[in-house]
């Protein structure tokens, strides 16, 4: 997908938006199946709504009008269906001016979603929050300019219920600059961040082993399954700019986030990242280049994280079977997709290509399986088979 001029300049912000919408479309459209059996309702939940830096008039490129338009298109699916779905959506904003704006949008755009724009910061708009949405499915979009405000503790009351997926923005510049800083308001502040008690952010953790550290922490305080990650890069840099943390309580979210990944930060950004590369260069020097640049079908950052990930499972997977005995394929892609840049195909390759190597061994195997099942069991090689009866 091209990507539109108002982003020129916010590749990244373009990217992140990108996984913000594929996401929670699919997230609607699945979640709205249920009012087949009788009406649903869902919600978005916008915590630091803006709007911020939108470079168009209708606000197309604000997580506001994709949070709209994203439970909109649900609505309009499954509408032809003859099921009936309720929307809603809170936008949280505590700048004066910014909320203004917004109050004027929400007004003009809501269209079919019953929009309520709260004043004031997450925190204090906590009780509103919980009060709206009650019981009822939720997609909470947590986007916060740097840190401060986003703390744990405002997240898991409202993440914590069934049918409710989080994303988080984790401003991955910002937190690795200042999480060892040694002002205390700092300390505290990032201690609320990544929800921890008592201590500090451990010393030395490379961004791999920060970004597991809050993966963990967001699960254990919003007691949810699953919770994984991804790399938005740099958009002429090679460094990371943006780590956007998923977090749900049905397998379906690392399937899905997966996907969405490989989709933007494996083949759209790799022609974003060309571009706004030739545009730097040319503000630089003022000069065309002679030849433009051929984006490659996968993003270099991606792709490097990707061959980790599929290393990652060559030693993982046997030292998981070695202490399962043996272990169902149900049972191991989620934990697998979870700390690795891959998707689901890519996992189910790796594995077929391991057993026909006979480094490990699938069982229930059928004669006209051309790929690894749910059903199908891995074990180690030299270990007895189970005998089906």
């Amino acid at each position: 997908m091209q990507m539109p001029p108002e982003y020129r300049g916010r590749e990244h912000t373009w990217l992140k938006h990108r996984v913000l919408q594929l996401y929670l479309e699919a997230w609607a459209h699945k979640l709205g199946s249920v009012a087949r059996r009788g009406t649903a309702r869902l919600w978005y939940v916008d915590c630091f709504a803006g709007p911020w830096h939108a470079q168009s008039d209708d606000l197309r490129d604000t997580s506001i009008h994709i949070g709209l338009e994203a439970l909109q298109s649900a609505a309009r699916t499954w509408a032809k269906a003859g099921a009936k779905i309720e929307l809603g959506a809170i936008f949280v904003e505590e700048n004066d001016d910014a909320f203004v704006e917004l109050q004027r949008f929400v007004h003009e755009r809501a269209g079919g979603v019953a929009a309520h724009p709260l004043h004031g910061s997450f925190g204090s708009q906590l009780s509103e929050i919980k009060r709206c949405i009650g019981s009822d499915a939720a997609f909470l979009f947590v986007d916060p300019t740097g840190w401060k405000g986003a703390a744990m503790e405002f997240i898991a009351p409202l993440a914590h219920q069934p049918r409710r997926d989080v994303l988080v923005n984790v401003m991955f510049n910002d937190v690795n600059r200042f999480r060892n800083a040694p002002q205390d308001f700092i300390r505290a502040q990032m201690r609320e961040f990544f929800g921890l008690v008592d201590a500090d952010i451990p010393p030395g953790l490379d961004e791999e082993q920060l970004m597991s550290l809050y993966r963990k922490r967001l699960k254990g305080a919003c007691s949810l399954r699953f919770a994984a990650d991804l790399v938005v890069p740099h958009p002429f840099q090679e460094r990371t700019k943006f780590r956007l943390v998923v977090g749900g309580h049905h397998e379906e979210v690392i399937r899905l986030f997966r996907d969405v990944e490989r989709r933007v930060v494996g083949q759209e950004a790799s022609v974003v990242r060309v571009g706004a590369k030739e545009r730097k260069q040319f503000e630089r020097t003022h000069q065309p280049l002679l030849f433009a640049p051929q984006a490659p079908d996968t993003d270099q950052s991606y792709k490097a994280l990707r061959l980790e990930g599929l290393q990652e499972v060559e030693l993982f997977v046997p030292e998981f079977v070695r202490s399962q005995g043996s272990v169902s394929y149900r049972k191991l892609w989620p934990p697998v997709l979870e700390a690795c840049h891959i998707t689901e195909s890519d996992l189910k390759k790796r594995l077929w290509d391991m057993d026909r190597e006979g480094r490990i061994v699938l069982t229930n195997v059928g004669s006209n399986d051309r790929s690894v099942k749910e059903h199908h069991r891995i074990m180690l090689p030299g270990e007895p088979q189970p005998v089906l009866r």
